[in-house]
This record gives structure tokens, C-alpha cells and sequence, in this order.
């Protein structure tokens, strides 16, 4: 009996030592997935940007940019991205892409709804204003699907010399208008660039969402609007979409004008421009929040077009959006257009903000944003001397 004790105690200790289990077990990863599980897709492509990435282009030197990777700073590990850049009417498309693990299809359906682009910002030197990103995630089949880089995406406000968190969900993604990108198929996330800005970034990965919804943080100093209030006036404004692309055309003109010597030249194909965002914004005091200093109802906004087709407004919509992510758009109406009997190469539009359902929006209306624009169909015309006034001044 002792004998067959021992004996048993000897093949335990055996069993034991050569790692025999008497239950099964499933393997799991780092972050606790499971290969049994379908949500550890969401890690198997996680790193988009780090020291050892290869699959970066866009890296190099124009009139218009210096992108580089530098080795002297970063948030972690040895390197970063360093990207300045100053859009003006006659640069090409600014921007860079990655292809993360080289550039091998990544499927994100499953992290589509809880996930995000998380990464590390900083200034250059000293303070920035939010700078204007549009991250396009595109896959095989050239189809480019944007989300545009918002205030309520940053840790806090404006960008200094700190590092400081940024994550965009990938919902947001899921918002844009149709043709969607095949998010099971993705290719590389591209980065465009647009008016002016020197920052450096790092850590790029796909993580889980962190926005703060409904944040009642103001971005910056809010400036009370004085008037009148030019938005556009001969020289590029502070905004996003100018370029020339596929079935799309944002550009600084000289002929025609209504006054001054610039205006604004738009030219859109929606049936070539595909999935190309077909926005331009603006923001008219440095990309502060803005307020006005009495009741909207006493403003108008107020611009001139000038077109060969006498009805392309109707392939407009206008609005506004606040530092609350809230945005308000109208079609542009017949009955906002005014009649030049002294130029009849232009018409006047005015536009009432009484016409925008501001508070059916919840829109904060003490954190103006920006003014948006929107192409629709296909058309050409000119805008010039945008700008906010008093009813009373109009």
C-alpha cells in the first residue's frame, strides 16, 4: 500500500513538473482577449505609429511643409513625428499617410463602435490653436472615409509644450456620408493638413474611445464679437477644405471679384469627388470661440456669389458649427438672394439668423466655431466679402 502511495505521489509530482494540467485552459493575450473571443481583433493591428514604424510616407520637404522624423524629442520611445506646415492657394494637397503592418489589410469592424485613434500632441514652441486635421481612413479599393479633428477631442486647451492626449472615436467615422470605406479592408490611415500649423506628434494606435460628450470646458479664450465681422475679405481665411482634388476644386481667385482683388473660386463633381469631403470651414477670429454680444435675431449673414448657372445655390447648404460639436445647416434659398442692378455678374445673399434652428440644435450660441459650407451635385461659382453684421447695418 505504501508502495502504491508513493508511487502515485511520484507520477503527480511528474505530471506536475512536465506542465500536464488536468483541466483545459484558453490562451490569451497582453491585453486579456481571448483567441476564442472575436474582440481581440480589435488589438491584432493596434500600433499605427511608434519609433519602429517604416510604412510612414509624406515625410519630406516642400515650399509648403517640413514633415520629419525627429529623434531629438518624443512622448515615447526615441522618436517623433514633427509636422509644420503653412497652406497657401498654390500648394498641393499637404499631408501623410501610414500603412501600419506593412501595409497588411486591417479589419476594424469590431472596434468600429467603442474604438478610437488615440495619440500624443505638442506645440513646437509656445501656444497653438487646435490645428485643422482631417484623418481619412482609407482601404483597398481607394475609398477614403474623414473625420475632422475637434477641440472636444484634445485632454484640455489650447496646445502648449505639454504633451496631451487626443482621441478621435472611430464612430465619428461612421457618421460621414455614404460611400463608407470597407472597414474590413483598410489600408492606411492618411493625415491632410490644412491652414498653417507646428506641431509634433507620436504614439498613434487604435485604443478605446475617451471623448468627453457634452464637456462644458470653453476652448480658449471667447472673443465677443464686434462688428462688422469679416469671415472672408481678399486673403485666405483661417480655415480647412481649400485645394484643388479629384471632382473638387477650393481655390483663391482673382477673376472675378466683387471687391478687392481676391475671391473664393469653388468647382464640384460629386459623381467624380466619390467620397472627398465636400466641406470648406472658416473661422474668422483665430479659431477662438466666439459670442455675440445681444440676441442673434439681430444678425445676418451676409455674402456675394457669382455664377453662370443662376441657380447653383440650390447645390449649397450653409451653417455653423459650436464648440460643443453641434452644427446647424440650411439649404441656401431663392429668397435669400438680392439683386445687383449696379453688377449683374453678382448677387447679394443675405441670410437671417433667425433662419437657423439654433436652439432646436442644441447649439451653444456663446461658442460660434466656424462657418461651414457644403458642395452638393456639381456646380461652379465665386463667393467674396463674407461677413457677419446687425440686421440694422445690411
Amino acid at each position: 500500500m505504501k508502495k502504491a502511495i508513493i508511487y502515485i505521489l511520484f507520477l503527480s509530482i511528474i505530471s506536475f513538473g512536465c506542465g500536464i494540467r488536468m483541466h483545459t485552459t484558453q490562451l490569451t493575450d497582453e491585453w486579456g482577449g481571448t483567441y476564442a473571443n472575436n474582440a481581440v481583433k480589435e488589438f491584432q493591428d493596434k500600433e499605427i505609429y511608434s519609433d519602429q514604424t517604416v510604412d510612414v510616407w509624406g515625410m519630406e520637404q516642400t515650399n509648403c511643409k517640413n514633415f520629419a522624423r525627429i529623434d531629438t524629442v518624443s512622448y515615447n520611445g526615441k522618436s517623433c513625428l514633427s509636422l509644420t506646415w503653412n497652406r497657401t492657394g498654390t500648394c498641393p494637397w499637404i499631408g501623410f499617410g501610414i500603412g501600419w503592418n506593412g501595409y497588411a489589410a486591417k479589419d476594424l469592424t469590431d472596434v468600429m463602435e467603442k474604438g478610437s485613434i488615440d495619440f500624443y500632441i505638442r506645440a513646437i514652441k509656445g501656444k497653438q490653436f487646435i490645428p485643422t486635421l482631417i484623418f481619412l481612413l482609407e482601404d483597398y479599393s481607394g475609398v477614403q472615409t474623414a473625420a475632422l479633428l475637434k477641440a472636444k477631442h484634445l485632454s484640455n486647451y489650447p496646445i502648449n509644450e505639454e504633451w496631451q492626449k487626443v482621441s478621435i472615436p472611430l464612430s465619428t467615422f461612421l457618421q460621414a456620408s455614404k460611400p463608407l470605406s470597407d472597414f474590413s479592408n483598410i489600408k492606411s490611415l492618411n493625415v491632410e493638413c490644412q491652414g498653417e500649423g507646428a506641431f509634433l506628434i507620436d504614439k498613434i494606435e487604435i485604443g478605446g474611445t475617451n471623448e468627453r460628450n457634452g464637456s462644458n470646458v470653453k476652448f480658449g479664450k471667447t472673443i465677443t464679437q464686434k462688428f462688422p465681422a469679416p469671415i472672408f475679405k481678399d486673403a485666405l481665411p483661417y480655415g480647412w477644405g481649400f485645394g484643388n482634388y479629384k471632382g473638387k476644386l477650393i481655390e483663391l481667385s482673382n477673376n472675378p471679384t466683387f471687391l478687392g482683388s481676391h475671391s473664393i473660386h469653388l468647382k464640384w463633381n460629386q459623381a467624380e469627388s466619390g467620397k472627398q469631403l465636400r466641406q470648406m470651414g472658416m473661422n474668422w477670429e483665430h479659431w477662438q470661440a466666439i459670442s455675440f454680444p445681444d440676441s442673434l435675431k439681430n444678425y445676418s449673414l451676409q455674402f456675394y456669389i457669382s455664377s453662370a448657372d443662376l441657380n447653383v445655390n440650390k447645390n449649397l447648404t450653409i451653417g455653423f458649427e459650436s464648440y460643443n460639436g453641434k452644427t446647424v445647416m440650411i439649404p441656401i434659398k431663392q429668397a435669400y438672394l438680392i439683386s445687383l442692378p449696379s453688377n449683374k455678374n453678382w448677387q447679394m445673399v443675405n441670410i437671417p439668423f433667425s433662419e437657423f434652428n439654433f436652439e432646436k440644435e442644441g447649439f451653444d450660441i456663446t461658442r460660434f466655431k466656424q462657418l461651414i459650407i457644403e458642395l452638393n451635385n456639381s456646380g461652379e461659382l465665386w463667393l467674396d466679402e463674407i461677413t457677419i453684421d446687425t440686421t440694422q447695418n445690411l
